[in-house]
């Protein structure tokens, strides 16, 4: 058997989630492709959660693919563990869509743009950086350094002090990029039930997801793990992607405005591009068109964005004028489709340029449970 990038793709999420789905990785794999896996007793199937794990036989060949740069992590078979595991799953798995590498063994690879780093592969080995922050990752896009965060109903707390002092303390050494936080979630509609529930406080340090949302000082985007979010995160990692984005949309329609809050003047309404779902900038914009006289705003974004949130929350209400972003506009600032992206079919090749087409190495020891 010849593995191709696909499959070397596919390993390379189990080791570093180590808990998959069956049906996310059927995003990546037909049937047949991962019968070949589960045949070479690469993949097998945890019995309790009916989740896809690696095997040590897989893991010890996935570190001969490529050449040991895979990370040192402990398994856990903690029944919340797991469920924490398959929610990064599906957030990585978008990031992979989305064209951003989430394969990386440390914090410094993240010098380049289109990188995410895990916290999980620090959080267990020696002095943990991050104590008992919530922060699933830091993504580097374009000219963004993100703190990632999964949100859905019920999640849990955060001390948010706690939260800013290790996003800091992780990106002291990148200069040259705005700070943000990224809400990741199964939908745009999850992710807005936490951050809209009220829930009193009981406690001097830990807050609710609602409250940290209403009281960060960074900007705080939205991310749905799906096609729409793999689409949205094409977008925000080209540098300065607004300004881009805004001039592709309107073409000869585009105006500049004065006011920094809007990203232009379209029809003389502010315009504000909404495809990064920055949704408290995007109400701060109708606020401040609403002192100013402008009874509306036109507002851009992605269909998904529009139809999940937009359509709703501001088309519906009277508060804008909401357009759907075409796929030549997006084209034009990405450089690519505006679809996500799936790993190719073709052989993979290790550092040195050569195929593999059988399994190099024997895994001693038990290949799991």
């Amino acid at each position: 058997m010849l593995f191709s990038e696909r499959d070397i793709e596919a390993l390379r999420l189990l080791c570093w989630c180590q808990y998959v789905c069956p049906e996310d990785l059927k995003v990546w794999l037909t049937e047949t492709e991962l019968g070949n896996l589960l045949f070479l007793d690469f993949v097998r199937q945890h019995a309790k959660s009916g989740a896809l794990t690696l095997t040590s036989k897989g893991r010890s060949f996935l570190q001969f693919a490529l050449n040991g740069a895979i990370p040192e992590l402990a398994q856990s078979y903690h029944q919340d563990a797991i469920q924490r595991r398959l929610r990064l799953t599906k957030m990585v798995l978008t990031v992979c869509q989305g064209g951003v590498d989430p394969f990386t063994v440390s914090a410094e690879q993240l010098t380049k743009s289109s990188k995410l780093f895990l916290s999980a592969i620090t959080r267990g080995r020696g002095l943990n950086p991050w104590g008992s922050t919530r922060i699933a990752a830091i993504a580097h896009l374009g000219d963004l350094l993100c703190a990632i965060h999964y949100v859905c109903p019920g999640i849990g707390k955060l001390a948010l002090a706690d939260e800013l002092n290790a996003f800091a303390n992780q990106t002291a050494r990148f200069q040259d990029t705005r700070r943000v936080f990224l809400f990741a979630g199964g939908s745009y509609g999850d992710i807005l039930m936490e951050l809209e529930s009220s829930e009193p406080r009981t406690d001097t340090k830990l807050i609710s997801y609602s409250a940290a949302y209403h009281s960060l000082q960074f900007p705080v985007h939205l991310l749905s793990c799906d096609d729409t979010g793999a689409v949205q995160l094409q977008i925000m990692s080209v540098p300065d992607y607004r300004r881009k984005l805004t001039r592709a949309a309107l073409k000869g329609q585009y105006q500049p405005s004065e006011n920094p809050v809007w990203d232009a003047l379209f029809q003389r309404m502010p315009f504000v591009m909404a495809a990064d779902m920055d949704l408290r900038r995007l109400d701060a914009a109708i606020s401040i068109a609403r002192q100013e006289g402008f009874p509306q705003i036109a507002v851009a974004a992605l269909e998904g964005q529009a139809e999940a949130v937009l359509f709703p929350r501001y088309r519906d209400t009277g508060k804008a004028r909401v357009f759907i972003l075409t796929g030549e506009a997006i084209s034009e600032v990405t450089g690519r489709p505006p679809v996500p992206y799936t790993p190719p079919r073709t052989q993979f090749l290790t550092v040195e340029g050569d195929v593999i087409d059988a399994p190099p190495l024997k895994a001693a020891g038990r290949a799991g449970r």
